[in-house]
């Protein structure tokens, strides 16, 4: 149980992404949360119940951000994106796959599938995908309002 390690895992696993998504070389700011310039880490502990919270610029249109203060350090304030990275001219191939064309969903896929895979390794948790119908939703929440 700490809390240290927990929020440096969480950044590890962005860096993961970043590198293994797109070839990005992340890297932290030493005495600083977060993977700077591209991705926020923060946490909610109450008896020892983490809600953890992660914000990875992907497609995030960034203008609005040069006049915001990351929690208040001052010189740190220019944000970039994954798409902002990629449209600028770095290398960023996924498994052969040229980012330089990809729309803004496909962008989304690629690093929520890779955050999915790199989470569960760090966390070394199994995860299993299923894909559930609406009409399977729609059941689940009418069988629980009549119990």
């Amino acid at each position: 149980m700490d809390l240290h390690w927990y929020l440096r895992t969480l950044e590890e696993v962005v860096i993961r992404v970043l590198s293994s998504s797109c070839s990005i070389q992340a890297s932290r700011l030493e005495g600083l949360t977060g993977v700077w310039k591209l991705a926020a880490v923060g946490i909610r502990v109450s008896h020892w119940i983490t809600y953890h919270g992660l914000a990875l610029n992907v497609t995030t249109n960034l203008c609005l951000f040069k006049w915001m203060v990351p929690c208040g350090i001052h010189g740190h304030g220019h944000q970039v994106s994954i798409k902002g990275l990629v449209r600028e001219g770095k290398l960023c191939i996924d498994h052969g796959t040229d980012l330089h064309h990809l729309d803004d969903a496909s962008f989304i896929h690629i690093t929520h599938k890779s955050l999915i895979e790199e989470f569960s390794q760090a966390f070394q948790l199994e995860y299993c995908y299923k894909n559930i119908s609406a009409a399977m939703l729609y059941e689940r929440k009418h069988s629980s309002l009549t119990k």
